[in-house]
C-alpha cells in the first residue's frame, strides 16, 4: 500500500504526539502472517500529556503507553486501567492480546482534568476483518488555560486475498468491483478548534487515498473554514475505472473496478482511517468505515486471515448496508458490476 505521510495537526503543535498513519497500517508482527488489524486511541491535555491504547500500534500486540514519546507504560505492569498524574485522570482499555494476530481489535483512551488547566478528551477505535469495518470516535474539550486538549483515533485492516476464476485462461481478464465507504459527523466550537481526517485504501496495485499535506482539515473556522478534502477529485491510481458517489469527509463512497488477468491472483487489501480532534471538536465516525467486494459468478476468494468479509454471508463478500451505502449498491450496475471481459470481448 502507498503509506500516507502524516502532516501535523493544523493547530498549536504537540497537543498530542501523533504517530504516523503508516505505522498504524503496517502492524509488523501480524503482517508476516499475511493479515493484521491495528487500532489506536490517544488522548492528551496540552503539554500535560496523557496515554495511548493501541493494538499493533506502535508495536506488535497490545500496548498502553504514555504519549510523550518515551514508550513507557501508562500504568504499572503495562496493562489497561485508570491512573492519575499531572492533575488529571487517565484511562486506557482495549484488546490485551500480545501476539499481534487478532482478526478484530479495539482501543479506548480518555483524560479528564479540573485543576489547574481544565480539559478532557476521549477516543475509541475498532477494526474487524470479518465485517470489513472500522469504527472511530474522537472528541476534545477545554474551557480555560492555553494548553488545549486533543484526541486521535485510527484503525487499519490488512489481508491477502487469493482469487480463483472458474473457466478462465491465462489471457482472461476479469473485472472485480471493489468498494469502501465511511461517514460521520463533525462539530466544532471556539476557541481554536482543529480537526484532520486521513484515509487510505489499497487493492492489489490500485490505490485510493487522501493524506496530502493535511488530509481533510479544519482550523479555527478562518484559515480552513470548512471541513473538506484539499483535492476535490480524490487521489486514485491503478483502477480499470473508478468513481466517488460522494466525496466529503463526513460522507465518502468509492467504487473501483480492478482487472485480474488469468485464472488466479493473490492480492493484498488494506483500508485505514484516522481522525484527529483538538480543542472543542467532536468527530463521530463510530458507525462507519466499510469495505466490500462485489459478487461475480465463477469468482471466489480465500484470505490469509480466514475470515475476511465472512460475516457478510459469503466467500465473496456481500455489500455492507450502513445508511450511506444504499446508492453504492445501485451504482455497481453502472460501473460494470457483473462484467467479465475475455480477450476480444466482454462476457456478462
Amino acid at each position: 500500500m502507498i503509506m500516507p505521510k502524516i502532516a501535523p495537526v493544523m493547530a498549536r503543535p504537540a497537543v498530542l504526539v501523533i504517530s504516523t498513519f503508516a505505522a498504524l497500517l503496517a502492524a509488523l508482527p501480524a503482517a508476516a502472517a499475511g493479515y493484521s488489524v491495528g487500532t489506536v486511541a490517544n488522548t492528551g491535555r496540552g503539554y500535560a500529556r496523557g496515554c495511548q491504547a493501541g493494538y499493533n500500534s506502535p508495536s506488535g500486540g497490545a500496548a498502553f503507553i504514555v504519549n510523550d514519546g518515551s514508550g513507557r507504560d501508562c500504568l504499572a505492569g503495562g496493562g489497561p486501567g485508570t491512573t492519575s498524574f499531572n492533575n488529571q485522570t487517565v484511562s486506557v482499555s482495549g484488546s490485551t492480546d500480545h501476539s499481534g494476530t487478532l482478526t478484530a481489535a479495539h482501543s479506548e483512551a480518555s483524560v479528564t482534568a479540573t485543576d489547574p488547566i481544565y480539559g478532557s478528551a476521549h477516543a475509541t477505535a475498532a477494526a474487524d476483518l470479518a465485517t470489513g469495518k472500522i469504527h472511530l470516535y474522537a472528541a476534545a474539550e477545554y474551557t480555560t488555560g492555553d494548553a488545549g486538549a486533543g484526541a486521535r483515533a485510527g484503525a487499519g485492516l490488512n489481508d491477502t486475498l487469493h482469487f480463483t476464476i472458474a473457466g478462465a485462461s491465462a489471457n482472461t481478464v476479469t473485472l472485480i468491483p471493489v468498494s469502501f465507504a465511511f461517514d460521520g459527523t463533525f462539530s466544532a466550537n471556539p476557541p481554536s478548534p482543529s480537526a484532520v481526517l486521513y484515509y487510505g485504501f489499497t487493492f492489489g496495485n490500485a490505490h485510493t487515498y487522501e493524506f496530502g499535506d493535511y488530509g481533510a482539515g479544519y482550523y479555527n473556522g478562518s484559515n480552513y473554514p470548512t471541513f473538506a478534502f484539499p483535492d476535490a477529485a480524490g487521489r486514485t491510481s491503478g483502477w480499470q475505472s473508478s468513481s466517488f458517489a460522494s466525496y466529503q469527509p463526513t460522507d465518502t463512497r468509492f467504487t473501483g473496478i480492478y482487472a485480474i488477468t488469468g485464472a488466479t491472483a493473490d492480492l493484498p487489501v488494506s483500508f485505514g482511517l484516522q481522525i484527529n480532534a483538538n480543542n472543542n471538536v467532536t468527530l463521530d465516525f463510530s458507525h462507519t468505515g466499510s469495505v466490500s467486494i462485489g459478487k461475480i459468478d465463477g469468482v471466489s476468494f480465500t484470505s490469509d486471515s480466514g475470515v475476511f468479509l465472512s460475516a457478510l454471508g459469503g466467500t465473496v463478500g456481500g455489500v455492507p448496508e450502513p445508511s450511506s451505502w444504499a446508492m453504492m449498491v445501485l451504482g455497481f450496475g453502472a460501473v460494470g458490476f457483473a462484467a467479465r471481459r475475455r480477450q476480444g470481448g466482454v462476457v456478462a
